[in-house]
């Protein structure tokens, strides 16, 4: 068996200048869990290494390995980040048996704007064609460029050759683009992963009222830099900036701990200000009142169709608008949220034909 996985390795690496590196990685990650080779597991790949900093990423990986041991309590749940889904590949191979199943990490990257996440799920649903590979809710987003174009229709190639794919939009517009681009596919529609985590207690209102704008600093805000700024000023309360990116690593043992804080910073105000997909979702779980900005595509605007409901959630056409609206926040009173683990995730086994298990095992890579 060690002779077949050098040989799986050297046939890929041999070209590469690093040939001793990725054999021994392989060797010791295969090493470490060739005793599971007969055993019915599950692979969970694509989840944010500790250099990925955005909270957001980190609390999907929490609430998902939650859901599997949930639903799926008798297997083992081998987790890889991003970088070892691309470094573990030949070991992954070798250990995988026909009945084990991937899943795939949610987000808001596949298309060309999360090309380098994009990529190393290509390569996944590429190379693993003997087993069920179930990608998780996605914001689906392809620019209307040349390479845009290109690269929608090299992952609509590989999609297409995978026999038994499943694909989740993470917003109706996504789910309509999974139906248009991978018709062999299973593809449904669910919202984020995160709200599938139960709801924490709201801390009693602060007077006078203090107001979180947890605004993104990258190309995908359709905020100036002015815009930005200003909006304190527009606003007769107290504000404070924050951002789901922080500032240091997310270590995989830390994660639980630092997402905690986050939801603790926005329980200890009384309406939250955002154009964060995860902004969106921290307050809902933290059952604070939400004006949502607009992003550059439609990860939020498609996505208002899961809080159309509630409220509590507001979605804003321009900034002038925050006064009115903030000032209607503090007045409503309602909370109302939905079941979304009864109306959704708990869905999702039967949806994709998957059994359930009893006896609880988990494992995660370090």
């Amino acid at each position: 068996m060690m002779k077949s996985l050098l040989n799986s390795i050297r046939i890929r690496f041999l070209r590469t200048l690093d040939f001793p590196f990725w054999v021994i990685r392989n060797v010791l990650f295969y090493s470490q869990y060739q005793h599971l080779e007969s055993t019915k597991k599950i692979i969970y790949a694509l989840t944010p290494p500790p250099h990925l900093k955005n909270i957001g990423d980190h609390a999907q990986a929490v609430a998902i390995q939650v859901w599997l041991k949930k639903h799926f309590p008798s297997l083992v749940v081998i987790e890889l980040d991003k970088d070892q889904s691309r470094y573990f590949l030949p070991a992954i191979q070798q250990l995988l048996t026909p009945e084990d199943i991937i899943f795939l990490h949610s987000g808001g990257n596949l298309g060309d704007r999360g090309i380098w996440s994009e990529r190393i799920r290509r390569r996944l649903i590429k190379n693993l064609k003997s087993n069920k590979v179930i990608s998780l809710p996605q914001t689906i987003f392809f620019s209307d460029t040349d390479n845009g174009r290109i690269q929608k229709e090299i992952t609509k190639q590989i999609y297409q050759s995978h026999p038994d794919l499943v694909v989740f939009g993470r917003d109706p517009y996504s789910g309509e683009l999974a139906q248009e681009l991978f018709p062999n596919a299973q593809t449904h529609c669910m919202p984020d992963f995160v709200l599938s985590l139960p709801p924490r207690v709201a801390i009693s209102k602060n007077l006078p009222p203090k107001i979180l704008l947890c605004l993104r600093l990258d190309n995908e805000s359709a905020l100036s830099d002015t815009q930005r700024q200003n909006i304190e000023s527009l606003l007769p309360y107290a504000c404070t900036y924050f951002d789901t990116t922080l500032d240091s690593p997310i270590p995989i043992e830390k994660r639980e701990t630092i997402l905690a804080e986050t939801l603790q910073l926005f329980l200890q105000h009384d309406v939250v200000i955002t154009d964060r997909y995860h902004g969106l979702i921290f307050t809902i779980l933290c059952q604070k009142p939400c004006i949502v900005l607009r992003t550059v595509d439609h990860k939020l605007t498609s996505a208002s169709y899961w809080f159309k409901e509630m409220s509590s959630v507001i979605f804003a056409e321009d900034v002038s608008e925050l006064p009115t609206l903030v000032s209607h926040c503090l007045q409503n009173q309602d909370r109302y949220a939905p079941n979304w683990n009864a109306l959704y995730f708990d869905q999702i086994p039967s949806l994709v034909g998957l059994a359930q298990n009893e006896k609880p095992t988990s494992m995660a890579t370090q």
